[in-house]
């Protein structure tokens, strides 16, 4: 019962925000308070099947439905940046980043802009580049995205110019690799050539 009610409230989202979006070529006045409100419960939504407080069984589910919910709100206003939503900008970038190939490079342009304006965080385009250039099957540039390898390990996907990968990453406001690296318990030394 628990199952069906949680499916039946997905697609009622879903369809909700589906309609919003039929208007998406109408720019209006974004009303800030209900736009924040509502990127809140996606955020909540998206990372409670990413920290094991809600079963991944549904992630797709979630992250499909959270998609169009986002997509709807940047048809139809834009990339909304930190100074009209605050904190609440990161939650277009985690939804989109979450998305397939083709969204996220749709999208991408619209942070590369926002962030060249200073409305978003350059650490999240560059994660956005990377996993871009990954699922591309070329080198990421920021070291932002680990794969599993034939043993099963977390390792780094390939990165362009590794021994300048610390450089880049400060650039955009990202911590060394090393340090990153131990988040997915891998032991990282940048290579020296």
């Amino acid at each position: 019962m628990k199952i069906q009610l949680l499916v039946l409230f997905f697609f009622m989202t879903c369809q909700i925000a589906d309609g919003q979006n039929k208007d998406a070529g109408h720019k209006e006045t974004p009303d800030i308070p209900a736009i924040k409100k509502e990127l809140q419960a996606i955020y909540e939504r998206d990372q409670k099947t990413r920290t094991g407080a809600d079963s991944t069984d549904f992630m797709e589910y979630i992250d499909s439905c959270n998609q169009v919910q986002v997509i709807a709100i940047i048809e139809r206003y834009g990339w909304l940046g930190m100074s009209r939503i605050g904190e609440h900008n990161r939650v277009l970038f985690a939804v989109i980043q979450h998305a397939d190939s083709a969204i996220q490079e749709k999208y991408f342009p619209l942070l590369q802009q926002s962030v060249a304006e200073g409305e978003s965080r350059a650490s999240d385009m560059a994660l956005m580049q990377d996993r871009i250039l990954m699922r591309r099957g070329k080198k990421q540039i920021y070291g932002s995205q680990v794969v599993f390898d034939k043993s099963g390990n977390q390792v780094f996907y390939p990165i362009e110019d590794e021994k300048n990968v610390n450089i880049r990453r400060k650039q955009v406001g990202l911590e060394p690799l090393e340090t990153y690296a131990k988040y997915f318990g891998i032991e990282y030394k940048l290579p020296e050539k």
